[in-house]
């Protein structure tokens, strides 16, 4: 006899508390399955993205280390560079300034500046050079000075007329405004910038004209360098500040690393203003170099200082230790002029026996074979005889990290190659407290610096 509530009992027994149980087991078991087949399938792909990412770490690793040998081996070039370059500057600058002192005539003398302007101008380019690893490293910096603009422009007139004429070109110069008397900039620096951009213009002009226009406003003061040569190509303007570059039409791309624009721009910020080109083919170009007009009360500017041509009190004897013949030799001279009772050792192993006699001070080369500067230098400081002595190192490599390894080493002062007289005689004051015997006769106790 057919019973509908038995078979509707029967059909119901898979919805049973047992049978929910047991189908949830076998959908989470099957989910397990899934997921373990889906790790098995993916394993494979896991191990070659975690080869494929250790690859990749491996040759940015590789690739660091690179560019870090690189940079290091650049850094080695430029100081070697640098080192053997200003090495002969020093001798050609150093006897021209030795010469100044002797001569009387007002030809003799012109000739002489003009070397020496020549050879700061040569200086200039090789530091060109060094700047650029500063710029690279963001080091480049900047020394507020206060600086008396007339006597500034005049000079850099002065200088790129003779180069204008020396190349058959004239060279005409305008300020237009009121040009204030004494303002506050670095004048190495802006001097840098503008002998970079006037010496292109005479540099890749063949005919007419070079012009420098100073433009004085109450905020500003822009220097406009005009020339009639060549011109620059419109597709060269958007690059022509970028570093080692050259425009295309540059028949002279070998006398010139690329680097002067590029470094002046960096300046030009630095200095808190901007540099800028417009140039027409065939036609010639405009530079314009802007900086903020910061101009300084006359009455705490100070007045240029006289030559030095002496100093009071008992003679000082100073030992001066160089490799190289020649550089003793000048520098020797030069301070002999001064009233100094100096001495010239080639090595060190001379200055150690010469060191028997008392000294007030010692400038030593840093790079000498042997024993070198910060050897000789180590060696003196653990001397009871010698551990107080004036050190001084004196050097072509001119890195700052030169400069902290030679305090390192134990030297008081750093005095750069090519030596000038105002350097010289700045740190040879402050260390030996000398007072300075001016040419008019004052001294440096009487005048305010």
């Amino acid at each position: 006899m057919y019973n509908p509530q038995a078979r509707s009992k029967a059909l119901r027994w898979y919805r049973s508390i047992w049978m929910e149980i047991v189908s949830g087991l076998a959908t989470n078991f099957g989910f397990y399955l899934f997921d373990r087949w889906s790790t098995y399938q993916m394993t494979p792909r896991k191990r070659e993205l975690m080869q494929l990412v250790d690859l990749r770490t491996k040759k940015l690793r590789n690739a660091k280390e690179t560019a870090e040998n690189a940079n290091r081996a650049k850094t080695a070039f430029l100081a070697n560079m640098s080192h053997e370059l200003r090495t002969p500057i020093n001798s050609i600058l150093g006897f021209a300034q030795i010469l100044l002192r002797r001569l009387d005539g007002d030809d003799e003398k012109a000739k002489l500046k003009t070397i020496l302007s020549s050879g700061e101008h040569v200086l200039g380019m090789i530091n060109e050079v060094l700047d650029l690893s500063r710029v690279e490293s963001g080091k480049l910096s900047i020394a507020v000075q206060t600086v008396e603009l007339p006597k500034f422009i005049a000079g850099i007139v002065e200088e790129f007329k003779l180069r204008a004429a020396r190349a058959n070109l004239s060279f005409a110069h305008e300020v237009k405004g009121s040009l204030p008397e004494w303002i506050e900039t670095d004048p190495l620096r802006l001097r840098q910038v503008l002998d970079n951009v006037l010496g292109n213009a005479v540099k890749f002009t063949t005919q007419g004209e070079i012009a420098l226009k100073v433009y004085v406003t109450s905020e500003q003061l822009r220097f406009e360098v005009k020339d009639t040569g060549k011109g620059i190509p419109r597709e060269d303007l958007p690059s022509i500040f970028k570093p080692f570059y050259q425009a295309s039409n540059n028949e002279l791309i070998g006398q010139g690393v690329g680097l002067g624009l590029h470094i002046s721009k960096q300046i030009a910020e630095l200095l808190g203003g901007n540099i800028s080109t417009d140039s027409e083919l065939l036609r010639g170009s405009t530079f314009s170099l802007e900086i903020p007009r910061r101009d300084v009360n006359p009455l705490n500017a100070g007045t240029a200082l006289p030559q030095i041509i002496g100093y009071q009190g008992s003679t000082r004897k100073i030992l001066v230790v160089d490799d190289e013949a020649l550089n003793g030799s000048m520098l020797r001279e030069l301070l002999s002029m001064l009233g100094f009772d100096a001495v010239a050792a080639e090595s060190t192993e001379q200055a150690l026996s010469l060191l028997k006699d008392t000294f007030d001070a010692v400038i030593s080369d840093i790079r000498m074979p042997g024993c070198d500067g910060h050897a000789f230098c180590r060696l003196l400081r653990s001397v009871d005889e010698t551990k107080n002595l004036i050190i001084i190192a004196s050097s072509g490599s001119v890195f700052d990290d030169d400069r902290r390894l030679a305090v390192a080493s134990g030297f008081d002062d750093f005095l750069p190659k090519p030596i000038m007289e105002k350097e010289l005689f700045e740190i040879l004051g402050r260390h030996l407290k000398v007072k300075w015997v001016y040419a008019d006769g004052e001294t440096s106790k009487e005048r305010t610096i």
